[in-house]
């Protein structure tokens, strides 16, 4: 059963000066809840701008984006605000932490807005902060922290809505290698623990191979390997 379905995805920038330029041409994947989807391609082929369609982030030019057979860019503002905040949970290869709060508040921060009370909130972070073996660091501010160490706070903000899906954009481009293995074990084990379906995008093959379906994107359009 497919959760996230994309159909016949255009978008084209254009840039004054510049000749259009056309990033996914007729892009369609779909998403089946509990998988692991793992997307790769050369840099700048267009997986973060997928990503960023299919997450409710950039509207594209043509096509339909469906969350369990409603589009998604048929709903209003603030409801794709609600989606987004509810449904999903992102990973960038930039953690994106607010400076100014702590790990811990920066997990809380999506459950705040979702209205959950702040004690409710702070409980679960303190519990994924646990999980993810930095509980101690929860009062350190993002600049406090290693990158691996920033990147697990970052995986927990995406946690801690429960989300149904995943999506994660180069999450290991700025870790060594024992950060990379940690922080993918991580990942796949999160459908074991949780059920939650994860789309990967990265530009290293190796990764890849552990998800269940491969598809690279190349002149515009996915292909599975």
């Amino acid at each position: 059963m497919s959760i996230l379905e994309a159909q016949h995805i255009k978008k084209t920038f254009h840039d004054d000066g510049q000749p259009p330029l056309t990033i996914l041409d007729g892009t369609s994947i779909s998403i089946a809840q509990g998988s692991i989807v793992t997307v790769v391609g050369a840099s700048g082929c267009g997986k973060s701008t997928l990503l960023h369609i299919l997450g409710g982030l950039d509207k594209p030019d043509e096509g339909i984006v469906s969350w369990n057979g409603e589009a998604i860019y048929e709903m209003d503002r603030e409801a794709i605000a609600d989606f987004r905040n509810q449904k999903l949970g992102f990973v960038f290869q930039f953690h994106h932490l607010l400076p100014e709060f702590t790990a811990l508040e920066n997990i809380m921060m999506p459950a705040l807005i979702s209205g959950t009370d702040p004690n409710e909130a702070k409980e679960k972070a303190q519990s994924l902060l646990d999980g993810f073996g930095i509980l101690e660091r929860a009062e350190h501010r993002p600049s406090q922290l290693s990158g691996g160490e920033q990147q697990r706070v970052a995986m927990g903000r995406a946690l801690i809505n429960d989300p149904d899906l995943i999506l994660a954009d180069e999450p290991t481009g700025n870790l060594d290698e024992r950060n990379t293995d940690m922080l993918l074990d991580l990942l796949f084990n999160l459908r074991e623990a949780r059920e939650v379906s994860i789309l990967l995008i990265t530009h290293e093959k190796n990764i890849a191979q552990r998800s269940d379906i491969i598809y690279e994107l190349s002149h515009g359009k996915l292909h599975e390997l």
